[in-house]
C-alpha cells in the first residue's frame, strides 16, 4: 500500500501541475483575446488546454515528487507510457463533442470511405461533412497504446517506454495537423500545434537517446531491448 500511494502522489503532482500548465499555455497563445476577458481565464469549464504546457509543467512536478517520495521516476514513467495513449483517445473524443480538431471541409460524404468523413460541426456549430480527424485520432491512441502494452509486456526498452510513446504520439499528432481546418495561430509558416509537436519530438529523442546512452555506461554488456 505504502508503494501504491506514493506513485499515486507523483501522478496526482504531475496532473495538477499539468492542468495548470496546460491552460497557461493557452492562454499564452490567446492572449489577444484573454486581455480583454481576464475574467474568463480561471473558468476550465469554458474549455482551452494545450497538452504541451501540460507536459512542460506536468513532468517537472512529476519529477520533484518522485524524488520527495523516493519513487523510481524511470519505472514510473514506464506505467505512464500506458496511461498516456489513453488520455490521448479520450482527447480526441472531447474534441469530436466540443467542435474541435476537426478535419477539412470536403464536397460530399459520397466520395469518400464512410470511417474517413462524417456530418460535424466546426467552432462555431456549423455542421457540414468533413475529414473525421477525431476518429483517426482515437484509433490512433489506440495503435499507441497496444505499442505501449507490447513494449510492456515484452520487456522491452525499460525506462524508455513514455518517451518512446510520447515521441511517436508527437509525430503522428504533427502529421494530423496538416489535415485540420479549425482555426491556429501559425509559427513558421505552420500551425502551432505541429511546431510544438515536433519540438516534442525532437526533446523526447534527445532525452530518449541520453538515457539510452548512460543505461549502456552503466551496464556495457546489457541490451535494453
Amino acid at each position: 500500500p505504502g508503494t501504491v500511494t506514493r506513485w499515486l502522489d507523483v501522478g496526482i503532482a504531475a496532473v495538477i501541475a499539468g492542468v495548470i500548465g496546460a491552460r497557461a499555455l493557452h492562454v499564452a497563445l490567446e492572449w489577444s483575446y484573454f486581455t480583454d476577458h481576464r475574467n474568463e481565464i480561471r473558468h476550465l469549464e469554458l474549455g482551452g488546454l494545450a497538452w504541451h504546457g501540460a507536459l512542460l509543467a506536468g513532468i517537472p512536478a512529476a519529477l520533484i515528487m518522485a524524488r520527495l517520495r523516493r519513487v523510481d521516476m524511470r519505472a514510473w514513467s514506464d506505467a505512464a507510457a500506458l496511461v498516456w495513449p489513453v488520455g490521448l483517445m479520450a482527447a480526441w473524443r472531447g474534441c469530436r463533442g466540443a467542435g474541435c480538431g476537426y478535419g477539412y471541409e470536403v464536397k460530399t460524404l459520397a466520395d469518400w470511405p464512410d470511417w474517413l468523413v462524417e456530418e460535424l460541426p466546426d467552432v462555431y456549430g456549423f455542421i457540414a461533412p468533413r475529414l473525421d480527424l477525431a476518429a483517426g485520432g482515437i484509433l490512433f491512441g489506440g495503435a499507441l497504446l497496444i505499442l505501449a502494452v507490447l513494449l510492456t509486456w515484452r520487456g522491452w526498452l525499460p525506462g524508455l517506454r513514455f518517451w518512446v510513446i510520447l515521441g511517436i504520439g508527437s509525430l503522428g499528432l504533427a502529421l494530423f495537423g496538416f489535415f485540420r481546418a479549425d482555426p491556429a495561430h501559425l509559427w513558421l509558416d505552420h500551425r502551432t500545434d505541429q511546431v510544438l509537436d515536433l519540438i516534442t519530438l525532437l526533446l523526447c529523442t534527445l532525452t530518449g537517446s541520453a538515457l539510452w546512452l548512460w543505461d549502456r555506461r552503466a551496464r556495457p554488456n546489457t541490451l535494453t531491448f
